[in-house]
């Protein structure tokens, strides 16, 4: 690739890739990177998949490349960020650090990182996991789910073979069946409510996450921004910050969307800060025939 084809952005944010498991869509992810000259790049957690260590650990050529891109990047001066996940969580022991390669040196790696936007606006980047009951509280429950999780996975592969086309997400009716079953249970409004209720004890207007594998993008006059990155598993999505300040969604199976944020207004005398986003929704591709479930998620900023 040239570097005519790069798309020079200000900053790129991606996360659950799940580097090490049968089930990443590293193929997929590669292009993605590879579409994008960031001046900065977070990586939100779950980068590597170390619950696969012990078995199911699968490494191919396309790992390989998605590291070597990495390691290119950062020689050509793309400041790279990574917040450890639950899934990479090793990569929080300091010692652990210590005995990374001497290509890796540059890595910032931080439990969480504040990220000032080009209109001023600041989010608080974090993986997520410390705000979920079932990783703080009975990680066992997480871990055991994670072997039916794989199994349903396997079976949606294996219907995408025989019934889709390649255009066709090989894990989307596991994106469909998770996300509903998570919103059932009203898990992932009180995941967005915790991660937005920190964010402001920060100091910061926005939250951008991963962990839920639930890409989107959510704003209520009144109250914060949250964002999720999504995954690289079921949904291959990555958020994109442009030099303008606009924020994209972008997914290769879903609409994107688009966050518009104006200049941050000046904080009026009770400490509160005027906000005014504009959101919207675009498709892809034409010929996507898989319904986007999030677009329920903010009707009254559909384009």
């Amino acid at each position: 690739m040239t570097t005519t084809e790069w798309e020079s952005v200000r900053t790129l944010l991606v996360s659950d890739v799940h580097l090490g498991s049968k089930y990443s869509q590293s193929a997929e992810f590669l292009k993605f990177l590879r579409r994008f000259r960031p001046d900065k790049l977070y990586i939100v957690g779950d980068f590597i998949d170390g619950w696969k260590f012990a078995s199911g650990w699968t490494w191919n050529q396309h790992c390989d490349d998605v590291i070597e891109h990495l390691l290119q990047l950062a020689r050509r001066g793309t400041e790279i960020c990574y917040v450890p996940g639950n899934h990479d969580s090793f990569l929080r022991n300091k010692a652990f650090r210590t005995m990374l390669p001497q290509e890796l040196a540059g890595i910032q790696i931080q439990h969480d990182f504040v990220h000032e936007m080009h209109n001023g606006w600041r989010f608080l980047v974090t993986h997520g996991d410390s705000f979920d009951f079932f990783e703080t509280k009975a990680q066992w429950i997480s871990k055991a789910s994670s072997c039916f999780y794989d199994a349903c996975l396997s079976l949606n592969w294996w219907l995408h073979r025989w019934t889709m086309t390649e255009q066709h997400n090989p894990y989307g009716v596991c994106r469909m069946l998770k996300h509903r079953v998570k919103r059932g249970i009203q898990f992932i409004s009180d995941f967005e409510h915790k991660l937005t209720d920190y964010a402001h004890t920060r100091g910061c207007q926005g939250v951008i996450c991963g962990h839920i594998h639930t890409p989107d993008i959510v704003y209520k006059p009144g109250s914060l921004v949250y964002c999720n990155t999504g995954d690289w598993m079921e949904n291959c999505t990555g958020l994109v910050e442009h030099h303008d300040g606009e924020i994209r969604l972008i997914g290769r199976y879903q609409d994107s969307r688009t966050l518009r944020l104006p200049v941050r207004a000046v904080e009026s005398a009770d400490g509160e800060t005027p906000l005014a986003c504009e959101l919207e929704s675009e498709p892809t591709s034409p010929t996507n025939a898989e319904a986007d479930s999030n677009q329920d998620r903010l009707p009254e900023f559909a384009a």
